[in-house]
């Protein structure tokens, strides 16, 4: 019965690098996106477009993982870590970014918003990553 918690319980881990990874290559685009010109540039806005809402489904579905594998294991629903509490937040932001993100076509304002919230999201990333680092030490 151990064993099949501690899998449960690193089922957040293991999607949450993922995704980070993919949020990772995702910010790339900001250098990739003053290389391109024209018709490819459009195609490749679009693919970061679609991409980033992956990454959002993707992120709700890592936490909602998380807070089930708290539940499942007995932890409670609460988050007891500021790393707990750090996900939701983050997951907000990540929303606003992607909001940001989907009106930047029309608002150049947004575009500049959405890439501001980009790099203070590639931040909170890491720090919010080093406490579940930390954290996971003290639930296993």
């Amino acid at each position: 019965m151990e064993v099949l918690r501690a899998v449960i319980l690193l089922l957040h881990p293991i999607t949450a690098v993922a995704i980070l990874s993919w949020m990772w290559w995702q910010y790339g685009w900001k250098r990739k996106s003053q290389e391109l010109k024209g018709e490819s540039r459009r195609e490749e806005l679009e693919s970061h477009q679609k991409i980033g809402e992956r990454i959002l489904q993707a992120a709700i579905l890592s936490v909602l993982i998380a807070f089930g594998a708290r539940w499942y294991t007995g932890l409670g629903l609460i988050p007891g870590s500021l790393h707990g509490f750090t996900g939701p937040l983050g997951i907000t932001l990540l929303w606003i970014t992607a909001r940001w993100g989907r009106n930047s076509r029309k608002d150049r304002v947004d575009r500049t918003k959405h890439g501001r919230a980009a790099d203070l999201l590639i931040a909170l990333m890491f720090f919010h990553s080093f406490l579940g680092f930390l954290y996971l030490f003290s639930i296993l």
